[in-house]
């Protein structure tokens, strides 16, 4: 239904970046993850400053495991919001999956300044820091007992 009435919105006005955006969201739900993605895209089209339109392109690619194209959209969100503590905690999240546990663990940290007590970001670092071992084993239990 909600895609729909969307679909009518940018009939009437096909310049509102706002009814591709929440269209995108819509079929995000839907796990149809390309069509969102092409109506993120053109919402970016039409206002290219909002980094929420970035960030939550950047998560329909994430969803499709395309992590290096989700980090540049993150990295978006972040250069026009650099209090986006989503945008900073989902390319952690891509940078833990490509293998890259220093800019992980440099974008957790920045996340949990942000929020200290968001309890998924905490178990994340958590997380990294046991996969990164060593003495960083001891900073992860710091992290699961927060």
């Amino acid at each position: 239904m909600a895609i729909e009435d969307y679909t009518q919105a940018i009939k009437l006005d096909p310049k509102n970046a706002y009814a591709y955006y929440n269209r995108g969201i819509s079929l995000d739900r839907k796990s149809e993850y390309d069509e969102a993605i092409k109506n993120f895209t053109i919402a970016i089209s039409l206002e290219p400053t909002k980094a929420d339109f970035h960030h939550n392109r950047g998560f329909a690619y994430r969803k499709k495991k395309n992590f290096k194209q989700a980090v540049l959209d993150y990295t978006r969100a972040i250069e026009l919001d650099p209090t986006h503590f989503k945008a900073y905690y989902n390319r952690a999240f891509c940078y833990d999956k490509m293998g890259e546990l220093q800019k992980a663990e440099a974008d957790y940290l920045a996340a949990l300044k942000l929020q200290p007590k968001n309890i998924n970001a905490l178990h994340h670092m958590g997380t990294l820091m046991e996969k990164m071992g060593g003495d960083n084993l001891y900073r992860a239990l710091d992290y699961f007992n927060e």
